[in-house]
């Protein structure tokens, strides 16, 4: 069994993931590790202080490594994955997820990008593009405990897409985010 657990960063993967892989008595994979050790990269991006990964390189060794395994995998790319049974996309509220990132010392621009794909469904978009929509479970996990998320997924207790951009405070944050974006691709 392959349950993917995939969500912008800062949405609570690792955590959750690995807290699901140890009720399930199964093994837990970071996929972003599983790249870095491999060296699965072509560079590192130091503005957005992360690495650009050869996508084609990390879906042939990725989906090798798990061939016949049973695996919690933890990634903000669903796509990588050739299957899974389950995929589970965390969500946050973007404003709580702002202050999330902006608390790890990130900076502007990599803050701005994340919290704009959770605003905008990007890795739910990218989900369902690669998976069908009956193996995918969205849940919230905004003022959950892990143990309520993991305890959600396991009864396949799945939410709606949460309509972030209804919110006028959040609709005031991508305004402020796009802004530093915009800065950023001019400089």
């Amino acid at each position: 069994m392959i349950i993917l657990v995939t969500g912008t960063p800062g949405v609570g993967k690792t955590t959750v993931a690995k807290k699901l892989a140890e009720v399930l008595k199964i093994n837990y994979l970071h996929v972003s590790s599983f790249i870095i050790e491999r060296k699965l990269y072509t560079e590192y991006d130091p503005i957005r202080q992360s690495f650009v990964i050869d996508e084609d390189k990390v879906i042939e060794e990725l989906n090798k490594y798990i061939q016949g395994k049973d695996l919690v995998i933890e990634t903000i790319y669903p796509s990588l994955l050739a299957k899974a049974d389950k995929v589970i996309v965390l969500r946050k509220n973007p404003l709580l997820l702002y202050d999330e990132l902006k608390m790890r010392g990130w900076n502007d621009i990599k803050v701005a990008e994340n919290v704009m794909s959770e605003a905008l469904d990007v890795i739910l978009t990218e989900a369902l593009e690669t998976f069908p929509e009956e193996k995918i479970c969205q849940i919230d996990v905004t003022g959950k405990t892990v143990d309520k998320v993991v305890n959600e997924i396991l009864d396949w207790k799945c939410e709606n897409n949460p309509n972030w951009l209804a919110d006028p405070k959040i609709q005031d944050l991508i305004f402020f985010l796009d802004k530093i974006i915009n800065r950023v691709a001019e400089e």
